[in-house]
């Protein structure tokens, strides 16, 4: 019985894709503040003293926008290609590994990532010549604003 349950398990855990070794790349993080809004553009209504609403202004609503760049990948012999997905199963790029020096990723502004209002969670995997999935690199926004790499800590918003 023990020993059935023990080659179940073993199945299981055989499906899941591991994580790419910690020194084979480079994550950082680029926060700038950008305006939101329509063509970057907020709308603001003012109001009297009396309280009676005056013309509206422009003005602009500047956010913080995150932006992940991954870099010093080191491609190992049986990766040929490089496809990242976003959490809403969105196709973010797709490249042979012999062109890529570097990945840019504009993840959004920080409280639609905290509030998953856009897409939170960027996985990119690296790809045998057959298409199978071989490693990945999982990047996270959590809801507190914790940033993850491969479910690590890597900082907080």
């Amino acid at each position: 019985m023990k020993l059935s349950f023990l080659f179940i398990a073993i199945l299981f855990f055989q499906d899941e894709i591991p994580f790419k070794d910690e020194g084979e790349y480079l994550v950082q993080i680029d926060l700038k503040f950008k305006a939101k809004g329509q063509n970057g553009i907020g709308l603001s209504s003012s109001y009297s003293n009396t309280g009676q609403m005056q013309d509206d202004k422009t003005i602009q609503v500047p956010r913080a926008f995150l932006t992940v760049n991954v870099s010093e990948i080191k491609i190992r012999e049986d990766e040929a290609k490089i496809v990242a997905i976003d959490s809403e199963d969105k196709k973010l790029l797709t490249r042979k590994t012999s062109s890529v020096p570097e990945l840019h990723f504009d993840m959004g502004f920080v409280d639609d990532l905290k509030s998953k209002a856009a897409a939170n969670e960027i996985t990119i995997y690296f790809l045998s010549g057959e298409k199978k999935r071989l490693r990945k690199i999982v990047l996270t926004i959590l809801t507190d604003g914790t940033f993850q790499v491969n479910g690590k800590w890597h900082g907080k918003f």
